[in-house]
């Protein structure tokens, strides 16, 4: 199957959805923006109340414990948003700096609900890479971040949980529309297990490599400058059922990589793959012996 094809016949060209599996971080206080500058792959000096980024909060050793979007919504107040399951964790980590400024943190999920809209854009050329800085527009208390992730472009919106909003009209769709964008967000069950540059955050937006220090730069930028892992994001398509967890292997039967993440819709399966290889060296793929065609990434994979 061609990205062309899914795109036109199979997906929908409007998805609205209530983001249940998000949740929310204050970050409130004069030295807000210092310490999670010195925490973040994010460059705190791109956020205002018109831009937000994208970044991740690392071990020591450059795995990530969550990555989020952060925004601005006053003067020395930001938000995190995040995968839910994994927000008390990266709560409790980055209090225990907290207590070294003159912030503070608190997990405000139910006081907000985060929801996302994609539409269909005529873009299926590939970006350089995403932007840093992602438009935003803020009012009434409410945020709305503008991501344009070349297939779909994508609205993320933090408003007051003012009421109850509705789950999608077709779920599965607007799944795969966000497996599309190729900037996934890490939950509980990876936490610590990944590297920023294996889910391709040095190209859909999550890296600064000019803002200076913060915990796991050290390794995060080696493996820039260096080289070190050809591991990378990948997406791919299916007219079969692909399990999350099960190994890649090319036409030679050598494993490549893994399935990271997946979405069906109708008879097609959609999926995110962490290959080892390089992309351009792979012709064919399958996955329990069920065979798998790459598609191309939103934007170019650069080191």
């Amino acid at each position: 199957m061609q990205l062309q094809q899914l795109l036109s016949e199979i997906l929908p060209a409007t998805s609205y959805s209530h983001r249940s599996d998000l949740g929310v971080i204050s970050v409130i206080g004069p030295d807000s923006a210092k310490l999670l500058q010195g925490q973040t792959t994010a460059d705190m000096k791109l956020v205002s109340e018109q831009s937000s980024t994208f970044g991740a909060v690392c071990t020591p050793k450059g795995r990530i414990i969550a990555n989020f979007f952060i925004l601005q919504t006053a003067p020395e107040s930001y938000q995190l948003v995040l995968k839910l399951d994994v927000l008390d964790t990266l709560l409790a980590h980055l209090k225990k700096y907290a207590v070294f400024f003159k912030t503070e943190l608190n997990n405000v999920s139910e006081q907000f609900h985060v929801s996302s809209m994609f539409a269909l854009t005529d873009n299926t050329t590939p970006q350089e890479q995403y932007e840093l800085a992602i438009l935003t527009t803020y009012q009434d208390s409410c945020s709305q971040l503008i991501l344009n992730n070349t297939y779909y472009q994508e609205t993320l919106t933090v408003a007051p949980a003012m009421e109850e909003l509705p789950d999608a009209e077709d779920p599965a769709a607007h799944q795969v529309m966000g497996l599309l964008a190729a900037r996934p967000l890490i939950g509980e069950s990876l936490r610590e297990e990944i590297l920023p540059q294996w889910i391709n955050m040095h190209r859909n937006g999550g890296i600064s490599f000019t803002k200076g220090c913060y915990t796991g730069q050290e390794i995060v930028a080696r493996m820039k400058y260096r080289g070190k892992s050809k591991k990378h994001l990948a997406l791919a398509v299916s007219d079969n059922s692909l399990t999350i967890g099960s190994s890649v292997a090319n036409e030679e039967d050598k494993t490549i990589g893994e399935i990271f993440d997946v979405a069906q819709i109708g008879t097609v399966t959609v999926a995110q793959l962490i290959l080892n290889v390089d992309q351009s060296e792979v012709t064919s793929a399958v996955s329990e012996g069920n065979e798998i065609q790459l598609i191309p990434l939103p934007y170019v994979l650069g080191n």
